[in-house]
């Protein structure tokens, strides 16, 4: 048993490093985030027809028009059992001024002082006047690379780290009714990074787009499908899904389909707070486990 842990646990390392930073000497940078949250996670990463808490000021801006509360999301990720790395995420609704919402995300993906990702994310969203029920939104973003586990090869060409900037699109149509349709196009402006003044081709953070819609069967069963392109090919298209069921709107079941892999969660929330939890099984790497944590007016 003590094998087949230490065995995940350098694969979990490896892959991590393999998506992160191309084994280190490479350098590569990724800033692609599966899923962030626990209940979208849980929901089979499709959410940007939902968008109706925190979670929309990463997910679809668009979406922050859904909500009038203020309210601050703590997450964090166990990923593949292996506790050196670092998978951390905030969402917030800020306090909407005249017809504009405001949120904001950070999300932090890395091994501890080797590697990191960092996303920050403010977003501002507003009804557009001329068909009820449509909203647009958009995300300024900022992303933040860093190796300080990087100095130990003494490479003069390393940079210590890199910024580069981005936007993201959203559109949400609440028809009033039980169902919504939205889309989103992330990283409007495909910024490149790198950690080495040598890379001759620095690593894009690639435009991606996703597009879906939900259902709700009498204010209980909530059904929801996105579609989504990947690393900027606009022919490589990934099918995610998912459900949730209310008991009493205090217990919540989730479940769904996120690019070929099972999740579930689960949720209890009251007036002023929410815990979530989700869990998806990689058959190759070991379970994902996600803890959301939720505080609003």
């Amino acid at each position: 048993m003590k094998h087949i842990t230490d065995r995940r646990t350098l694969l979990g390392l490896l892959g991590l490093l393999g998506i992160c930073c191309g084994l280190v000497p490479s350098a590569r940078a990724d800033f692609r985030h599966a899923g962030v949250g626990a209940r979208p996670k849980a929901l089979g990463s499709a959410f940007v027809a939902v968008a109706d808490d925190a979670n929309a000021a990463y997910w679809n801006p668009a979406g922050l028009t859904r909500s009038n509360r203020t309210s601050l999301m703590l997450s964090n990720s166990w990923l593949y059992g292996v506790s050196e790395i670092d998978n951390y995420y905030l969402a917030m609704e800020l306090p909407s001024l005249g017809a504009f919402h405001f949120g904001a995300s950070w999300v932090r993906l890395g091994i501890t002082d080797i590697y990191s990702e960092d996303t920050i994310s403010l977003a501002v969203a507003a009804e557009l006047p001329f068909m009820t029920g449509l909203s647009v939104g958009l995300a300024g973003k900022m992303f933040v690379l860093d190796a300080p586990g990087y100095d130990q090869y003494n490479d003069p060409n390393f940079t210590g780290g890199d910024q580069g900037y981005s936007a993201d699109l959203g559109l949400l149509y609440d028809s009033g009714g039980p169902w919504t349709l939205g889309g989103t196009i992330y990283n409007l402006h495909e910024t490149s990074l790198q950690l080495l003044s040598s890379t001759a081709n620095p690593d894009p953070v690639y435009t991606e787009w996703a597009g879906g819609g939900s259902y709700l069967f009498r204010d209980t069963l909530l059904l929801t499908a996105d579609f989504r392109n990947r690393e900027g090919r606009t022919t490589d298209i990934v099918l995610h899904g998912g459900a949730e069921i209310w008991f009493f709107d205090a217990l919540v079941l989730r479940t769904g389909l996120d690019r070929g892999m099972v999740t579930l969660g689960v949720g209890l929330q009251d007036i002023h707070w929410e815990a979530d939890f989700s869990l998806e099984t990689d058959n190759n790497l070991g379970n994902i486990y996600m803890l959301s944590f939720t505080i609003r007016n």
